[in-house]
């Protein structure tokens, strides 16, 4: 997209073509006041908003009511011979079944109609032009060779996955890929009958056929075959170790020892994420967040809905906007929320669909969780408070105050047995000088919080094994013990770190530290806080992430040279991803062996393996 070019308009003076970086800059600086827009291809000066290029510049533009009556057949005028470039970098309203959605780009309405996601009676409106124009009047190539994909069996049932329909006696789901065994068409009653019979004939022949050769060679040498419930000959010698019992013992050893051995199962490989990019998706120009589904699909949480996209095609396969509004979206064990303005959504992993409301009635910051103990903890600025979530139920199971502190970091043990705040005295510009150590499992009516002030900047907080390890503005990280119920103590030990910490993250052998003015990675001895390893990475870390294993971090670095790196944390190696995008935030799957980076300025998902 560097490579794009726009004519401006500014107060009747129009100048141009300038490349998208000069006039992203011009916008920026605020030099450009009230401009219009337009690239070779379309004849008509637009508003910032209605370019995906330039978009994120200006406020989201409001969705138009459903069409209703007639809907036109044809583009004004001045639009209607858009050269497909500029109709693609476009964003565009479309009506679905369940009403309005977007802006999207014409390349995703282009997609839509081809695979049959958008109907093909579907409308379509141009931002910042009011009207409602048909779908395939404005993008006419979605029809070519697209009857087969859209045509619809008879015969079909709902993909569990996709809920798109599939022909009865399929496999897999023509829409996304995924193995629908169930399909396979009934067998006659008569059919089954003699393929049990069959079974049965099969089964019983060997097992007989070994029974009565097992009983002739038993006869044959002289001695009984013993029953389960047979009790010892009284002919025989009353010694254990009577010859007949030594005889039965040979004959029925194996000639090898070990042939009965039990072979004891592998050891399962836990996945291990190679940094391959395996897909990426452009999304809408209002995604916040992006996650990895169970079933390989990526959720992106939009303003709008939440989407269930198919990395493969790229293509939204089902939109929820039950939990609509969602900035963040949480991995707690096997559930997922998404966090809005005032609410947490409980969503069903498979579908997103909204398992229960929880209503603190106050806007969340992204928290922590311990999913062995079923808790979730987020703080809230504005209420000055950290919520405790319970994720059994999905409900608010109590709430910590701190006489008027204002919470930003937290994190919490995988017991679930302490948790740690961040915190800082309400006055303007106060930045977080100690931190909170609680209970979450115990009701606070029935604690005693402890508060220990630290003098230096708390960046981020960590615990584990009842320490809190917290990274401080002064480059160093300190190690507070949380056992006993009196005081705190103050830290133990202290070591410096690299500059200007902004992460600490707690992994089962070693401490992650990323800084943003030290440009680099640090690793630390738990024990002893010894650094053992310093990556140079070039670029201040802005997002850290460990994977579910423990044994990989996710780092995300940002300008001058951003970049996406899977760190080894057992020696310390960086791999590269190929991404190329200025990635805002990072997510590891359910297992280690994947993971998605999304970059809310590119408005695009890189799925990587």
């Amino acid at each position: 997209m560097s490579n794009v070019e726009f004519f401006v308009s500014e107060q009747g003076n129009i100048r141009g073509p300038m490349r998208l970086e000069a006039v992203r800059r011009e916008i920026g600086g605020g030099t450009l006041k009230d401009p219009l827009f337009r690239m070779e291809g379309c004849k008509r000066f637009l508003p910032g908003a209605a370019w995906d290029p330039l978009s994120d510049l200006f406020p989201s533009p409001s969705p138009p009511d459903a069409p209703e009556g007639t809907v036109a057949e044809a583009l004004p005028r001045d639009l209607a011979k858009l050269d497909p470039q500029a109709r693609d970098k476009l964003l565009w309203f479309v009506e679905d079944t369940d009403g309005v959605m977007g802006p999207v780009t014409g390349a995703f309405v282009v997609r839509g109609l081809m695979t049959g996601r958008i109907p093909i009676s579907s409308g379509v409106s141009l931002v910042s032009v009011p009207g409602w124009i048909r779908g395939t009047a404005v993008f006419p190539a979605a029809l070519e060779g697209a009857t087969a994909i859209r045509k619809r069996p008879m015969s079909t049932f709902t993909c569990p996955y996709c809920l798109e329909p599939v022909m009865v006696g399929s496999t897999s789901c023509l829409m996304c890929g995924e193995f629908v065994g169930i399909a396979k068409p009934r067998l006659g009653l008569s059919r089954v009958a003699g393929l049990v019979g069959l079974g049965f004939a099969i089964v019983l022949a060997p097992l007989l056929g070994g029974a009565l050769s097992v009983r002739g060679d038993g006869l044959r040498a002289g001695v009984e075959i013993p029953s389960a419930n047979a009790a010892s000959s009284p002919g025989g010698s009353a010694s254990p170790g009577s010859s007949a019992s030594a005889a039965t013992s040979a004959t029925s050893a194996p000639a090898d020892p070990s042939a009965n051995a039990r072979v004891a199962p592998a050891p399962a490989v836990a996945k291990r994420l190679e940094g391959k990019v395996a897909a990426k998706i452009d999304v809408a120009a209002d995604a916040e967040a992006a996650i990895l589904l169970p079933q390989g699909h990526v959720a992106v949480a939009r303003r709008a809905a939440l989407d269930v996209v198919d990395p493969k095609s790229g293509v939204v396969m089902t939109s929820s906007r039950e939990a609509q509004s969602a900035r963040v979206i949480e991995r707690v064990g096997g559930a997922l929320y998404a966090l809005g303005q005032t609410r947490i959504g409980a969503l069903e992993p498979d579908t997103l669909r909204v398992l229960r409301w929880i209503e603190p009635r106050t806007q969340l910051l992204p928290g922590a969780a311990a999913a062995a103990a079923g808790l979730a903890i987020f703080p809230s600025a504005v209420d000055r408070s950290v919520l405790v979530v319970g994720t059994e139920h999905h409900v608010e199971i109590a709430r910590f105050r701190f006489g008027g502190a204002i919470p930003s970091a937290v994190a919490v043990d995988a017991e679930g047995t302490w948790a740690v705040a961040g915190v800082a005295d309400p006055r303007p510009r106060a930045y977080p000088d100690a931190i909170e150590v609680f209970a979450p499992l115990t009701p606070p009516s029935a604690q005693l919080v402890r508060r220990l002030s630290l003098g230096d900047p708390v960046a981020s907080v960590a615990v584990k094994s009842g320490f809190a390890f917290v990274a401080l503005g002064s480059s160093r990280i300190a190690r507070v013990p949380l056992e006993g119920k009196g005081l705190l103590a103050p830290p133990d030990l202290s070591r410096d770190t690299c500059t200007d910490p902004v992460f600490v993250r707690a992994a089962p052998r070693t401490l992650v530290v990323g800084c943003r003015a030290g440009r680099a990675l640090s690793l630390h001895a738990p024990a002893t806080l010894t650094q053992d390893t310093r990556l140079e990475l070039g670029s201040p870390v802005t997002a850290l992430e460990i994977s579910p294993a423990g044994d990989q971090a996710l780092v995300v670095t940002g300008a001058p040279s951003p970049a996406v790196y899977v760190v080894d944390l057992a020696t310390g190696e960086p791999v590269r991803v190929e991404v190329t995008d200025e990635v805002t935030s990072i997510r590891f799957g359910k297992d280690s062996g994947s993971a998605t980076a999304f970059s809310a300025r590119a408005r695009r998902v890189w799925v990587l393996r």
